[in-house]
């Protein structure tokens, strides 16, 4: 556009320019027409031409102002609505003291203690290989115990994610409900282990006595 203006700028001057020479040619007592063969009215129209011109000039810086303006209004739109959601994009990355202080964060690390409390009890009675089930067990329990504390984590920890409180405190509710599912099955697993182990070490009992006995007599 402004290669343009600059076109119909430098048309407008070479206009002007020739109609000068023409207007004083023509004052001087030159013959207007034999110099340049054109009548007088075509002079009149080169001079309708240059007021066309003279009023497009005025429409054209108008224009730029009103672009200009426009422009920079745009610009201010745009910084102010960069800026608020910067502002909102930065507070989702800091959790409330309504997520932190929830009672479900607590209660997953009550969880968390309790399942390894669980599987620290002594399963004396069972065999190796059932020993060894059992430690496996254990530590796939664990496993998802510490990837469920890790993602708990970041939901506490400013800067590493991008959520509202409500998105928070779904994902919390969520970890809850698999925390207490996994401690659910920890303590029936290993009540039937602790029924299990004593059954045998019964059964050992009851063995050793009826053994002391035939000794005996």
């Amino acid at each position: 556009m402004r290669k343009a203006s600059k076109t119909y700028m430098a048309s407008i001057k070479s206009t002007i320019v020739l109609l000068v020479i023409a207007v004083t040619a023509h004052a001087q007592g030159f013959n207007f027409s034999d110099l340049f063969g054109q009548s007088k009215k075509q002079l009149q129209y080169y001079q309708q031409q240059i007021a066309a011109y003279q009023a497009f000039e005025s429409e054209l810086k108008q224009g730029y102002g009103v672009i200009k303006n426009g422009l920079s209004g745009i610009a201010a739109i745009n910084t102010a609505e960069l800026n608020a959601h910067t502002a909102y994009y930065n507070s989702l990355k800091q959790p409330s003291t309504v997520v932190k202080n929830s009672s479900q964060v607590q209660e997953i690390l009550n969880c968390q203690n309790e399942i390894v409390a669980l599987f620290s009890q002594s399963f004396a009675g069972l065999t190796s290989d059932e020993q060894s089930y059992v430690a496996a067990v254990k530590n796939n329990l664990l496993t998802g115990c510490n990837a469920n504390l890790t993602q708990m984590q970041d939901l506490l920890t400013a800067g590493k994610l991008q959520l509202t409180d409500d998105q928070r405190l779904k994902r919390i509710d969520a970890l809850h409900k698999d925390m207490q599912d996994k401690y659910a099955f920890s303590r029936d697993f290993t009540g039937s282990l602790k029924l299990v182990a004593a059954q045998r070490r019964q059964e050992l009992n009851d063995a050793q006595t009826l053994k002391n006995l035939y000794e005996t007599n």
